[in-house]
């Protein structure tokens, strides 16, 4: 699919004049429908989709079209490694709802967690769109780049329409997404499972087994790696001692840190610094 190995990308604007049968591919799809409507078919469930709705299909997810009335819909494949200013991203609930949770949550939604935009936000977005398939059909110079630049916009604007668009308290989607949110933004404090259910108004439970499904990794887990993440770039600092790095990112136990921090990096902390120290000589 991708132009170059390290460039998985490609867009199409489909107009579809009949039923499209159930198949899956390798990469995710985000599509935009244009106008017109159908019925998609998505993992053996049936769901009418219209002009306005947005979704997101991940890899090897079973998907097709049926009962086709004048649609017309945008496609855009790519890798998630395509997305620019990832960890920008991850601290809009609207951009966690729409490409993380909404995608493994919608069965148990009955489809209502799906984005669907405005006339006015609809135009906004075709008018995007428009803009990627132009670099994507002409490749002028520096059309990767332009690509990746206005793709990363694109996600970023229907981040905040899934906000806007949401109604809090009716979208439990929203609400799991914002819990989630909290933490790319206080990994560094003291954060507790009960705390992320409360947010998400599920129980300690659900709250797990609904992010561990939608992550492949838990929520400590995820916390605890983003620490050692950053304590990465803190032990860069050699005025800094191991026990205050520890405490710095988040760890209030200088021996759990090193654990921690072995087990992720297969290294010390202190051996991390000096090999760090070596390549910088």
């Amino acid at each position: 699919m991708g132009l170059e190995p390290d460039f998985i990308f490609r867009i199409e604007k489909c107009p579809l004049t009949h039923d499209y049968f159930v198949h899956s591919h390798d990469f995710s799809e985000l599509v935009v429908i244009l106008e017109g409507s159908a019925i998609h078919i998505i993992e053996g469930r049936e769901y009418p989709v219209s002009a306005g709705q947005v979704f997101l299909i991940h890899g090897n997810v079973s998907h097709g079209y049926k009962d086709v009335n004048n649609i017309q819909y945008v496609n855009v494949m790519f890798h998630p490694d395509q997305i620019v200013q990832l960890s920008e991203l991850k601290l809009l609930p609207g951009f966690q709802a729409l490409f993380y949770i909404e995608p493994f949550y919608r069965k148990e939604m009955y489809f209502k967690g799906m984005l669907s935009l405005n006339e006015s936000q609809l135009q906004r977005i075709s008018a995007m769109l428009d803009v990627i398939l132009e670099e994507y059909d002409n490749k002028p110079e520096g059309f990767r780049l332009m690509i990746r630049t206005y793709f990363t916009s694109l996600i970023g604007m229907l981040s905040r329409y899934y906000q806007s668009n949401s109604g809090r308290s009716e979208n439990k989607v929203l609400r799991i997404a914002e819990a989630v949110t909290y933490m790319e933004e206080h990994f560094l404090q003291p954060i507790t499972l009960q705390a992320l259910a409360d947010m998400a108004y599920l129980s300690k439970r659900q709250f797990f087994r609904v992010y561990t499904r939608n992550y492949q990794t838990t929520p400590m887990d995820y916390v605890i790696r983003r620490r050692l993440e950053y304590s990465c770039t803190l032990l860069r600092n050699v005025d800094l001692s191991i026990l205050q790095v520890a405490m710095e990112s988040g760890f209030r136990d200088q021996n759990y840190f090193a654990r921690q921090f072995k087990k992720i990096f297969h290294c010390t902390p202190t051996e991390y610094r000096e090999k760090q120290a070596v390549s910088l000589t």
